[in-house]
């Protein structure tokens, strides 16, 4: 906050002096000029002190303005992106467990404390599943590519998702090239931890997911 305040008012600073020496011309003209010419002269020249940089404050303002609602809707965008991949991660993992019903942010914790003895003991691991995960992996993939480098994403985020791309990505070559079942449920449990690290990194990221839950545009239930 305090920084905002502070870049603020150094940005304005210049502006601000202008302004003040358009004042501070004006009001000596007033008592000290006595020839027209010259106090039109001083009083168009402090009429420019005052208007322009009101003019390129004013501008400054706006343009911020719009940029930090341009940056708001491009996250809500990319967040969105990658909650429904995440979601359908979530939905491919399930049914690798064997777990039914309506996915909700609380039984995604929940899952999150089930051990990887018990893990690989239910998980039921077919091709399919791993073609579908490679899809999302891919998807996931090329957000982190472009909009990594647009500051859309905050550090954490974008290594919490590129953890996470990752091990979905080791989770299927593991059972690609028939991997031990204790070493793909340590990756199956590195997966859940990372989603649920994600939906936990901004209150409007779980806010957001919730809402694509409720939309009924993906259908989650086994």
């Amino acid at each position: 906050m305090w920084d905002r305040v502070r870049n603020f008012a150094l940005r304005s600073l210049p502006y601000l002096i202008s302004i003040a020496g358009g004042v501070i011309l004006f009001s000596i003209s007033l008592d000290n000029v006595h020839d027209p010419a010259v106090e039109a002269l001083i009083s168009n020249i402090s009429a420019s002190l005052l208007a322009i940089p009101l003019v390129f404050l004013l501008y400054d303002y706006t343009t911020k303005r719009v940029s930090r609602q341009l940056q708001k809707t491009l996250a809500n965008g990319v967040n969105d992106k990658i909650n429904t991949v995440v979601l359908h991660i979530i939905l491919i993992l399930r049914k690798i467990l064997g777990i039914r019903g309506r996915v909700t942010i609380g039984n995604v914790a929940v899952i999150r404390k089930i051990s990887e003895t018990r893990i690989a003991r239910q998980m039921r691991m077919r091709t399919e599943y791993t073609d579908e995960i490679h899809q999302y992996y891919q998807e996931l993939e090329s957000i982190i590519l472009g909009y990594g480098k647009e500051n859309i994403l905050t550090p954490d985020q974008l290594r919490l998702l590129t953890e996470l791309a990752r091990d979905v990505a080791r989770l299927v070559g593991m059972h690609r090239i028939g991997g031990h079942r204790h070493v793909i449920a340590g990756q199956i449990k590195n997966i859940i931890m990372e989603i649920t690290d994600w939906m936990d990194s901004d209150p409007s990221i779980s806010k957001n997911f919730e809402q694509l839950l409720n939309s009924g545009v993906i259908k989650n239930k086994q």
